[in-house]
């Protein structure tokens, strides 16, 4: 197509992505803490923190406003939409934190000759993102808050914690060597005073280094707290520390007769360590270990009354040099470990309902009987230590170490040679990796093997739009050791181009085949181009890899940056870039970014926050071509002919299902590309199922209508519930959607399924910035995006969990009329 023939585009992926102490509003106790809540990405550090939040609202204190749904506002109609509709326009990459669904009824196909929509025209149609009790006792200390850490301040913060836990991990081993010392020859005690001098291996299970910024990042925690279980000094002198770690976990996912061999837990529950005659597969001759060794490692004491906690209720207490959390339920006490395993939040802060505690910050829940993750993001368990209760006093017994360690990994059994089965799983996003880690740990022994068309291993990729200098290595969600432990073949470079059903085989592009038994695709997104002149110079990118988010970084350093499109990746890359660039200018389709997901003011919200740190917007217009010069990018022409200077430019234009190999399959397929499945995530064709972003869904909250959603977290969800059915063991899908977006060091989180919503009431200061929106469909509240309003996204999560309807009427004159109703949950009958 010549210039003068050029059509304009129009675009933007306007998809939606305290401690101690608590004060009670309007019937709402609100958890505050000291604990950061970094928006940040980078590998933890320490260093000073902002001020944050405040106390609960009140109904005094809060203004309410309403907006009508807004129209669409469209630009040129010779321009494609700079906001892509909900069904096509998913985000620059495929799962993220973003939102990125779409609803199936829904259809809006771009042709070359005509405008391409990123957005529906109305806000019905849009398809915005989808995704426990904590009363205190009568008298609450005043409650503080933190704003989030700089980022460098941070990873200073945790880089020093890990230290410090590596550290008193050495110390605790040295101690037990000199009380050991007694009990075991001089040829014994050489051997365990070289053991104890050297450095743990590194083939361990433990979780790569992860820099996430939101929050407290993974990274410099997983260093330390998912090492394999190893032959320490401590195991060498008695067999108790490894064989009560399979108590719990093993009883309950090792099938009969397994013949795989278990994979230890890197950290395992106290109460299991502490009832080792719980524990199975213990040879009947293993000698009993001397107390002096079990206590090395141990603490114990009286952390709270049983008075000060009502039924319902969680707290944070002292034990040793560590925390645990306290949870009520009825007259039984839990205890666990204080941080969600995913990136360090405090979990005091969140929420607590019918036996589950829920990460305030991305919604991930763990059990509190036994603190594995029930729900997502993230893979792995919680510690959970043993609680006594007597004459009033609530005691707990810990180790010291899994205080240290906020993660657990639950056991996982090997592959075994005389199992025939052989799961194939096509792609490299979490629910690839949730699924293979499901089929492991609930004791399938035949051959895994996940098949990525990159060339790494499989990675957080929320994390490239936050911090677009991290290498894979890492923001991997598992490092190459885990997947080896754990008989996890990992394909690189593996483009599938056919299945074979009646075979049962899969071929990729370097011509080779593989089998399955059972067949999970998995393949997400690839990114949409937009049909115009220009988008084949250099230096005009789609985010897409690692690779693409370090090459964007490194070449838009002092130089003037166009983004097409406002989708939540493309705003968090203009936040991850402004501070670096000569200048970033962002074409958005609507009057504010966001208008369709979260609404007009919202929208301003934001609109102002990048305008105050340098970005200029270019509202209601989109893009028309790209001129360059020597095979370089130059100018950037709107759909109005104005022309900007670009060095650089970043098409936030959503993604398409990458699902053109299923094509002929027999694997039923949308004319949008999409594959339909039931609960457990089967598709029409047996022993194939399909996960992530690329299926349609029976969404429980909307009565099991089929629907997409692109949210990292249900990724995670879709990857179990495969791996269960796989098994026989099935669960259906269940899950409320929940993402987040962050931007300055600021988190908006958002619950619910929004699409169709025709109201938005909002609760708080709009300028401060701390707020709660509900969205409402007829009476009917069916999302809402918070931010510094902790809990009550993570609480309207678990209400509605459990099925119960919050109205508009509960929500219009005040934030929390709706919190009564889900007080009466957290109460054990």
């Amino acid at each position: 197509m010549g210039k003068g023939q050029s059509k304009s585009y129009d675009f933007t992926g306007e998809s939606v992505k305290k401690r101690s102490g608590s004060k009670k509003s309007n019937g709402v106790e609100a958890r505050t803490s000291k604990t950061f809540d970094p928006d940040t990405i980078n590998s933890p550090q320490s260093g000073k923190a902002e001020n944050g939040n405040g106390q609960s609202p009140t109904r005094t204190s809060l203004p309410v406003t309403k907006e009508e749904p807004t129209k669409d506002t469209s630009a040129d109609d010779s321009a494609v939409n700079s906001e892509q509709s909900p069904t096509d326009n998913k985000q620059l990459q495929g799962s993220n934190d973003t939102p990125q669904e779409s609803v199936t009824e829904t259809v809006e196909k771009s042709d070359s000759s005509q405008v391409v929509n990123s957005e529906e025209n109305t806000q019905q149609t849009s398809d915005p993102p989808v995704e426990e009790d904590n009363t205190e006792e009568e008298q609450k200390p005043e409650s503080t808050t933190q704003g989030p850490l700089e980022e460098e301040d941070l990873d200073e913060k945790i880089q020093k914690e890990a230290e410090e836990s590596q550290k008193e991990a050495e110390d605790l081993k040295e101690n037990q060597i000199e009380e050991s010392e007694e009990l075991v020859t001089k040829e014994e005690e050489s051997a365990l005073e070289k053991d104890t001098s050297e450095e743990p291996p590194k083939e361990s299970l433990e979780e790569p280094a992860e820099d996430h910024t939101e929050e407290q990042p993974e990274d410099q925690i997983e260093d330390h707290t998912e090492e394999p279980a190893q032959n320490t000094v401590e195991e060498e002198v008695t067999a108790e520390e490894t064989k009560p770690e399979q108590t719990e976990d093993s009883d309950k996912e090792e099938p009969d007769n397994r013949t795989g061999e278990l994979v230890q837990q890197a950290a395992v529950s106290v109460e299991s360590e502490q009832n080792p005659e719980e524990s199975v597969d213990k040879p009947e001759d293993e000698p009993e270990p001397e107390p002096e060794e079990d206590m090395a490692d141990t603490v114990s004491g009286v952390v709270c009354n049983e008075s000060d906690l009502k039924d319902g209720d969680m707290k944070e207490f002292d034990l040793g040099e560590g925390k645990v959390l306290i949870v009520r339920e009825g007259s039984e006490f839990y205890a666990l470990g204080t941080k969600c395993s995913h990136y360090g939040a405090p979990l005091v802060n969140g929420s607590h309902c019918k036996g589950r505690v829920r990460c305030p910050w991305h919604g991930a829940c763990f059990s509190v009987k036994t603190g594995d993750i029930e729900d997502f993001p993230g893979l792995d368990s919680i510690p959970k230590f043993k609680v006594e209760v007597d004459g009033g006093k609530v005691k707990v017994t810990a180790k010291k170490s899994a205080l240290a360690d906020p993660k657990v990994q639950r056991t996982m059994c090997k592959a075994s040679k005389s199992s025939n089965k052989k799961v194939l799983i096509i792609g490299g996003g979490p629910s690839s990796v949730k699924c293979a880690e499901t089929l492991r740990q609930e004791g399938f022994t035949g051959e895994i093997t996940i098949a990525t068309q990159e060339n790494n291993l499989p990675y957080d990729r929320p994390k490239l739009s936050k911090a677009m200098d991290i290498t894979a290595d890492k923001i991997a969600l598992r490092n190459a050791d885990f997947y080896s432990k754990a008989d996890i073949t990992i394909l690189k470079q593996k483009q599938a181009t056919a299945v074979d059903v009646s075979n049962k085989t899969v071929t990729f592009q370097d011509g080779s085949s593989v089998p399955y038994t059972s067949l999970v695709i998995a393949t997400g997104g690839r990114p949409r181009m937009l049909p115009i002149p220009g988008t084949d110079l250099q230096n005009v990118y789609q985010l897409r890899t690692p690779e693409d988010a370090n090459q964007i970084a490194e070449r838009a350093a002092g130089k003037n940056v166009v983004i097409i499109g406002s989708s939540f990746i493309g705003m968090e890359v203009a936040a991850c870039l402004v501070e670096t660039t000569r200048s970033v200018s962002v074409l958005v389709r609507g009057k504010v970014p966001f208008q369709n997901i979260l609404g007009l003011k919202l929208g301003a919200v934001l609109k102002k926050m990048h305008e105050d740190n340098g970005v200029k917007f270019f509202f209601e217009r989109g893009i028309k071509e790209f001129v360059g010069s020597d095979g370089k990018v130059t100018e950037a022409v709107l759909s109005d002919d104005t022309r900007l200077p670009a060095d650089l430019c970043i098409m936030g234009v959503g993604v398409v299902p990458a699902t053109d190999f299923i094509k002929g399959s027999g694997v039923e397929m949308t004319d949008r590309g999409f594959l339909p499945v039931n609960k457990m995530m089967q598709t029409n064709q047996p022993d194939v199922y399909a996960t992530g972003d690329i299926v349609e869904f029976p969404l429980f909250s909307v009565g099991d209508k089929n629907v997409n959603i692109q949210h990292w977290q249900m990724a995670h969800a879709h990857g179990k519930t495969a791996a269960l059915g796989i098994l026989g063991k099935d669960e259906p899908i269940r899950s409320v959607p929940f993402f987040w977006t962050v931007q300055y060091k600021k988190s908006i989180r958002y619950t619910g399924y929004g699409p169709g919503y025709d109201d938005v009431i909002v609760h708080g200061d709009l300028d401060a910035p701390k707020f709660i929106a509900y969205y409402t469909k007829g009476d009917e509240v069916i999302a809402a995006a918070s931010l510094n309003f902790d809990p009550y996204v993570a609480r309207l999560a678990d209400l509605m969990l459990a099925g119960e309807k919050v109205l508009k009427s509960e929500v219009q004159s005040s934030a929390d009329g709706w919190m009564s109703k889900f007080e009466k949950l957290t109460i054990k009958a």
